[in-house]
Formats: structure tokens, C-alpha cells, sequence
């Protein structure tokens, strides 16, 4: 017998299944909604949505589409969001400048479906 005690992780601390850490890196985003077209940086994107900052933040509740797209013209891709929330951060330089941040949070959600209509197509 012996008097080693072996040690187990807790079951809260392990990830749940099929979930998708945080990917904590700055990319280019097209934003595209009822209101027109916007830039931004996407930021903190998990499996269940991202902050974007943008100087034209979309209302709260809007859908937006957001695009993904390779540096040098290669593959897009597109998801819709939800904006959740907006955020406006104050904040001064080393320099002693202020400046500041706009930004909003976005939920993925399913596509709508789109109109047999409004796909363009000829009659």
C-alpha cells in the first residue's frame, strides 16, 4: 500500500467540449449592415463572436455581416453578427495626448434567409 496520493484536475477546470479558445490577435473586418458599409479591426474572436473596433459603430440589435479577408486578395470569409454592445474608451498617451477608441461586441447568428427576389436574379 502505499501513501502517494495522486492528484486529479478538477472537472471545472478542464474546457468544455468543442469549445474554442479566444483567438487574441488584431485583423481587418468589413462591416456591412442596413446603414452601409464600415472598417475595423477585429478583435478577441471566440466561437460565439468578437469586439470590432470601428470608427462608424452600428445601433445595438442591428445585423450586421462581417468579412474576413486575406491580406493579398485571397479567401473571404463571411459571418452575420448582432451587435450585443458599444464601447467608447477615453485614454491619455505617454505623451500626455488623450485619444480615444470606438468600438462595438458582436453575437454570431444564424444567416437570414434571403428573398428568391433579392438575389438578383432575371426575369
Amino acid at each position: 500500500m502505499s501513501s502517494r496520493t495522486d492528484k486529479h484536475p478538477s472537472e471545472t477546470a478542464r474546457p468544455r467540449p468543442g469549445a474554442v479558445g479566444r483567438f487574441d490577435k488584431a485583423f481587418p473586418v468589413f462591416l456591412e449592415g442596413d446603414r452601409g458599409v464600415a472598417a475595423g479591426i477585429g478583435r478577441n474572436i471566440t466561437d460565439t463572436g468578437m469586439f470590432v473596433e470601428t470608427r462608424e459603430p452600428f445601433p445595438l440589435g442591428t445585423r450586421v455581416r462581417v468579412t474576413f479577408s486575406a491580406q493579398h486578395g485571397g479567401a473571404e470569409m463571411t459571418l452575420e453578427a448582432e451587435v450585443r454592445y458599444q464601447s467608447y474608451i477615453n485614454f491619455a498617451r505617454p505623451d500626455s495626448t488623450r485619444a480615444g477608441m470606438r468600438g462595438i461586441g458582436l453575437k454570431f447568428v444564424a444567416p437570414q434567409q434571403q428573398s428568391p427576389r433579392g438575389r438578383g436574379t432575371v426575369h
